[in-house]
């Protein structure tokens, strides 16, 4: 299925646009179309448990979508992560420690996720995004 969506685009839009189609041999509206979905990235793909938490963020205020920007995993399972996948390197994981590796990777890759996300959502409300030396004086701070 798709929608149709008229809107005008101010020249200084435009312009950018119009060169990178030119630039492309592609119609305006399939560069227009590319920037869209590469601006918000589609959910597709991924488990409806991760859609419905990144979904989720899309109704938090900037200040909670700002928190969730300085998420980061404890300390004390970022250090079990690590040690897991130095161990792994070298093929000595038993299956308990490698079912803990798969279950700490999927909760460092929620994380990362969900910082995407708050990122690109701050991004479509017009705010400044923070560069990642930004994000860790931030996180320091927190």
């Amino acid at each position: 299925m798709t929608q149709t969506v008229t809107i005008q685009i101010p020249d200084t839009l435009y312009e950018p646009i119009r060169r990178a189609a030119q630039a492309t041999n592609q119609p305006l509206e399939a560069v227009v179309l590319t920037a869209l979905q590469t601006s918000l990235p589609s959910l597709e793909g991924l488990s409806a448990d991760t859609q419905a938490e990144l979904v989720s963020l899309e109704a938090l205020s900037d200040e909670a979508l700002w928190r969730v920007m300085l998420e980061r995993m404890p300390a004390d399972r970022q250090s079990a992560l690590e040690t897991l996948l130095d161990k792994n390197k070298t093929g000595q994981l038993n299956e308990p420690e490698h079912n803990q590796l798969a279950a700490l990777q999927e909760s460092a890759d929620l994380i990362t996720l969900r910082k995407a996300r708050a990122a690109v959502l701050l991004r479509f409300r017009g705010l400044r995004i923070p560069t990642p030396a930004e994000l860790h004086q931030l996180s320091l701070a927190a």
